[in-house]
């Protein structure tokens, strides 16, 4: 849990009240937890996962909420993996060992002091310094040591980095970056209080350490500032500031949605979630869309839908609503359309075939689309007859409904003839 004005913990005192939107973080860690484990052990060749979870701002690990005490995210993290043990064993004959290790990390000295007694006295008490490692120090200064166990343990580097920070700053693109750069398969779920780093422009901050942690300069902040004199200025500060992470952060795969928690919160943050790999990024979008109603996403429906372009109003056709059937019926006709226009042009340019991995790799970023999308996508063009689908070996997909990340999709004839594609080309 991020640290911040009322999470105080303290041997035999009160225990804070917990927030409705750091119960709706703990809901997604929980959630992503169980979904990483069953997507990497799915595989009936696998029989162990190690595997990392850090807690970079851990809390003291319990609250109270609506008059009764629930689990924080270290607690809940430890619960998910044994949750998943028990689901994944269940389901195979043979079973799978599931090697996981526990970092979590507070800066505040009383509430890891709270942390390890709660540990003990839930039953946790031999697992500290064995799979569970405790450390009292900022994130920042614990990162390479975290990233130098992760390392240890093997080449495959699977690993989930929690960044509940309070605030904007606590973690710099620097740290984030040499997690990307020095593991194989490292994740980031990083919480970023966007609105509160908006309301902070002005020309008194240009030169603050808070901005030059996450590589904002002189000419970054004084752009932002000029487009404080446009109409919707808020939200073209936003998209530029996805932009900027996206650069920064060393990340192949991002999901920059807001969180809307239930109970009136007006709490603007991000979530984002960042990885290298695009099953990473397919498992937290599905997230998103399960969560009906948790998630924002302030874009357009289907692909590209962040940014802006000059003389337009970023507001005009926003899904800025929850991800929620209307949602995902304006994302499922937007991306039909889309996906012809940009098959069209590829053969216009002579362009080979285009793969689901590529077209996520290059458009499904800035966009709530998610796999099951686009396969709906596919499922109408390929009943039209204006594409068809093989797989990697030339095969015809002529009846699936779920296509691989690596089956190929082209035209079913060339451009020019009266189809789909020149309709909406034109």
């Amino acid at each position: 849990m991020a640290q911040g004005k009322g999470y105080d913990w303290i041997v035999g005192g009160d225990l804070p009240e917990l927030g409705r939107h750091s119960a709706v973080k703990h809901e997604i860690f929980d959630a992503y937890i169980g979904a990483y484990i069953r997507t990497l052990t799915k595989s009936h060749l696998v029989r162990e996962l190690n595997l990392t979870i850090v807690d970079g701002f851990c809390g003291g690990g319990r609250y109270m909420m609506d008059g009764a005490e629930v689990d924080g995210s270290p607690l809940r993290m430890l619960a998910s993996v044994e949750r998943a043990q028990v689901e994944v064993v269940a389901a195979r004959a043979r079973g799978v060992e599931i090697k996981a290790e526990f970092v979590f990390v507070d800066a505040n000295r009383n509430h890891i002091d709270f942390l390890r007694d709660l540990l003990e006295r839930q039953g946790h008490g031999g697992r500290i310094g064995r799979d569970i490692h405790i450390v009292t120090s900022k994130f920042e200064d614990a990162a390479d040591g975290v990233i130098s166990r992760i390392q240890a343990k093997g080449r495959a580097h699977r690993s989930l980095f929690f960044l509940d920070q309070y605030g904007w700053s606590a973690v710099t693109f620097a740290t984030i970056r040499r997690i990307m750069g020095s593991l194989q398969n490292p994740e980031v779920v990083l919480t970023f209080m966007v609105d509160h780093l908006v309301n902070l422009l002005n020309a008194r901050m240009i030169d603050t350490a808070g901005f030059a942690a996450v590589d904002l300069d002189r000419e970054d902040v004084q752009d932002m500032l000029r487009m404080k004199q446009m109409r919707g200025w808020k939200r073209y500060i936003q998209n530029t500031l996805y932009e900027h992470i996206r650069r920064n952060t060393g990340a192949d795969y991002y999901t920059p949605f807001f969180i809307h928690p239930d109970g009136g919160s007006n709490r603007d943050y991000w979530l984002l979630h960042l990885s290298k790999h695009h099953q990473a990024r397919e498992e937290m979008g599905k997230i998103h869309w399960l969560m009906e109603n948790t998630f924002e996403h302030f874009g357009r429906a289907g692909f590209d839908s962040l940014g802006f372009k000059p003389g337009e109003d970023v507001r005009e056709d926003m899904l800025d609503y929850g991800f929620n059937d209307n949602a995902r019926t304006r994302s499922e006709a937007t991306v039909v359309d889309q996906l012809a226009r940009m098959l069209h042009a590829r053969a216009i340019a002579g362009a080979g075939p285009l793969t689901k991995k590529a077209l996520f790799a290059s458009h499904c970023n800035d966009a709530p689309v998610i796999g099951d999308i686009v396969d709906a996508a596919l499922l109408e063009l390929r009943g039209a007859k204006d594409v068809i689908v093989t797989s990697p070996d030339g095969a015809l997909r002529r009846s699936v409904k779920k296509f691989g990340w690596d089956d190929e999709i082209r035209l079913s004839r060339e451009p020019g003839l009266f189809s789909i594609f020149d309709q909406r080309a034109a």
